[in-house]
């Protein structure tokens, strides 16, 4: 008799197990569809190049956030790795806008022919496009950027006043300094010893600065990496070099001080792509105390994308395990760390309320 309770009871814990299971699995595959909100499609125009971008409707009279990419060929939702957190946010009640960069989804052009100056120029076009929605005029808009777009972003308010606040995340503060943190990090990684990491950090900031501070053609370049038995699939493409050459001289330093907006800078203790103390550090020390909304923090066991460091700490989107991958697949939102969506959508909320 007890044997058949306790195997019924087993069978009730399996079916528990796998409803549960099943329904966690469900939730976070689902995070990677398009927000089922209502939504229209967007087109803007920079100079000569036509922006396509989709806007999600969170709500008809709450803040409107405009997500910036970071660096690569990015359509409106990253490859849908963007689509947990938009989901998030459009659940917690913002709407979202995003559009394809430059040669990417729908977009004309070529995003590695921009400087930052120019992606700059974008964002206040994209925010202008907003702006001219109907009952938009009277919402709250902002931005939220990541990596790459502390450089972007630093220069949006002097262009433009359509913003009014900003969320930076995984943000670095000079060009040539997060060249050399994450060369650091990938030969530490790959268990170089501290010397040896020294001396080629050294050896690449001489040779960067020849062939990117202005010195020599992109072809005399290709044959001096070849020289040096660089593997073709490493030496950056014609574009990607005059891209590096046109940017690396970038210091966010310049107009952060000149910052007067509500803002939130978000930085993974665990980042590998850029120095997470020093972007702390810095924006603490310039703003952190100009607005009484302003926040920055480091975010314990985060990664560069506010990801849990334990499972998704990695470099490059391509060093991705396929255990990384599947549990991404499965987690959607919950791959990020522990209260991170909700620290971004209450500080929203926060930052956007009329009550000081």
């Amino acid at each position: 008799m007890m044997r058949r309770i306790f195997r019924m009871l087993g069978a009730v814990a399996l079916v528990f197990v796998f409803v549960v299971g099943a329904t966690l699995i469900i939730s976070g595959v689902g995070d990677f569809d398009v927000p089922s909100a209502p939504k229209r499609d967007i087109s803007f125009k920079n100079g000569d190049t036509d922006l396509h971008g989709t806007f999600v409707a969170g709500s008809e009279s709450g803040p409107i956030v405009l997500i910036v990419h970071g660096d690569g060929a990015q359509d409106r939702w990253s490859d849908g790795y963007a689509l947990p957190l938009v989901n998030a946010l459009v659940e917690a009640g913002l709407s979202v806008f995003s559009w394809d960069k430059p040669g990417t989804g729908t977009s004309t052009g070529n995003w590695l022919h921009q400087t930052m100056q120019d992606r700059a120029a974008e964002v206040s076009a994209a925010l202008a496009a907003i702006r001219n929605l109907p009952g938009a005029q009277d919402r709250s808009v902002g931005l939220l950027g990541f990596s790459q777009a502390g450089w972007v972003l630093r220069r949006v308010p002097s262009m433009t006043d359509g913003a009014d606040f900003m969320i930076l995340i995984g943000a670095a503060i000079n060009w040539q300094d997060q060249e050399r943190y994450f060369t650091s990090v990938r030969l530490s990684l790959e268990g170089k010893p501290a010397e040896s990491i020294a001396a080629e950090l050294d050896r690449q900031a001489v040779d960067n600065q020849h062939w990117f501070g202005g010195g020599g053609s992109y072809q005399d370049f290709v044959r001096a990496e070849r020289a040096a038995g660089r593997r073709a699939a490493d030496i950056p493409s014609k574009d990607r070099f005059h891209f590096i050459r046109q940017n690396r001289a970038e210091d966010a330093r310049a107009d952060i001080d000149l910052l007067t907006l509500p803002l939130l800078v978000l930085m993974g203790a665990e980042d590998l792509n850029v120095d997470p103390q020093e972007t702390v550090s810095v924006y603490r020390d310039l703003i952190g105390g100009d607005h009484p909304r302003n926040a920055i923090q480091l975010i314990p066991q985060a990664t560069h994308s506010l990801l849990d460091a334990q499972h998704y700490n990695y470099q490059l989107p391509d060093q991705w395990s396929l255990m990384a991958q599947i549990r991404f697949a499965l987690a959607g939102r919950k791959a990020y760390q522990d209260g991170v969506i909700q620290t971004i959508a209450e500080w929203i909320n926060t930052a956007t309320s009329k009550t000081p």
